[in-house]
């Protein structure tokens, strides 16, 4: 690939580029992180300015685009309390920041929004997130199974991910499959919200719906990936990779065989803890544990998490809901953890804050790329 190619483009979803593209953002970040190591410079950008627009919360992402930002010499703002979008139109807020910045990272629910934000934009922006795709986390992902396995040693071997987040964590992680060559597997619930508040107890019961009442619809309540979704995914699959595997399953017994295992918090962060309880029960039977990592039949088998982690009852939203548990056997399940039990997760630490430091460099690399700069050698 010609160096500067990706110079001016959008960095909004996996599937806008080829593998051979994405390739080139991997080993570009392997190489930024090489020279992050050996201290070297990287102030190649200076006089330039990243404008962090940002509508959700954020602990890795922020501090990743701040700091790759930073190395490289340029200006940051951080925006999140501003006229975009509700006292200015987009277009007028676009033309304002195109103005002013060089690149824009964007963190937001609304994947249309961040499209339109795009046509109107003449300078790059960067997904930081939206509920379509993670797209700078899939990289991380990837180049984290590129220093495990060795370059490109994970193609052909099999990623499950398992639990919640079908609509845009597993999604994400089937693209990223299917552009890199992987296999892939989501087990999730499709358990319905009546189903699950009907297992809880009278008290539990009346505090959910004192913070939803009933017939509110849940945001993300649904297990399943979207069949339009689900279409998408085995058309890449076809084009890129046709000799690998996509499904979807509500059976837990599929790990078997599974590579890397990878999943994501239970909760509604944005939520009152109380309002967890529903899930807890969907997806209580896809909590990875190491008799779940045991079903993998493969000792080998490695576990990813993109973080945050409720891998136990440390934090104050879990604390919370763990004190409002009336099972005395819930309540011992949730002090080992929701989604993943303490002991996986720290079985591998090692893998898992690699995968988060690996946003930097990652981000870092994508930040350069649109900007039209490369690293020789």
């Amino acid at each position: 690939m010609e160096k500067g190619a990706f110079k001016g483009k959008h960095f909004l979803a996996l599937e806008d580029f080829t593998p051979e593209e994405l390739r080139y953002l991997l080993d570009l970040a392997l190489k930024l992180k090489a020279e992050k190591k050996q201290r070297v410079d990287q102030r190649r950008n200076i006089g330039q300015n990243m404008l962090m627009l940002f509508e959700m919360e954020s602990t890795r992402t922020r501090c990743s685009f701040e700091t790759s930002a930073q190395d490289l010499g340029m200006g940051t703002t951080y925006l999140s309390n501003s006229h975009f979008g509700t006292k200015e139109t987009i277009k007028d807020s676009m033309r304002v920041f195109s103005a002013m910045y060089d690149v824009i990272a964007y963190r937001g629910m609304d994947h249309a929004q961040l499209q339109e934000m795009a046509r109107e934009s003449t300078i790059p922006i960067i997904n930081g997130y939206t509920m379509h795709e993670h797209p700078t986390q899939m990289l991380a992902d990837f180049m984290t199974l590129d220093e495990v396995y060795g370059r490109e040693g994970y193609k052909g071997k099999t990623f499950v991910y398992i639990g919640r987040g079908g609509a845009c964590c597993a999604f994400s992680y089937a693209v990223a499959c299917a552009m890199f060559g992987m296999n892939f597997k989501f087990i999730t619930s499709y358990m319905t919200l009546d189903e699950a508040v009907s297992r809880l107890s009278p008290e539990e019961q009346k505090l959910f719906y004192q913070e939803v009442p009933k017939g509110t619809p849940v945001a993300g309540w649904s297990g399943a990936m979207p069949d339009d979704q689900k279409k998408f995914i085995r058309e890449l699959y076809a084009k890129y990779n046709p000799q690998c595997t996509f499904t979807e399953t509500e059976d837990v017994n599929e790990v078997k065989g599974a590579d890397v295992v990878s999943t994501e918090n239970w909760g509604f962060f944005t939520n009152k803890a109380i309002t967890w309880l529903p899930g807890i029960v969907k997806y209580k039977k896809y909590q990875v544990n190491r008799e779940l990592m045991a079903k993998t039949e493969n000792p080998n088998a490695i576990f990813l998490h993109m973080l945050p982690a409720t891998h136990n009852a440390d934090h104050s939203a879990a604390r919370k809901l763990v004190d409002s548990v009336d099972d005395p056997e819930l309540k011992k399940f949730l002090e080992k953890g929701f989604e993943v039990t303490d002991e996986v997760f720290e079985d591998n630490a090692a893998y898992i804050f690699r995968e988060a430091e690996n946003r930097q460099h990652t981000i870092k690399a994508v930040t350069y790329a649109v900007l039209g700069d490369d690293v020789e050698g």
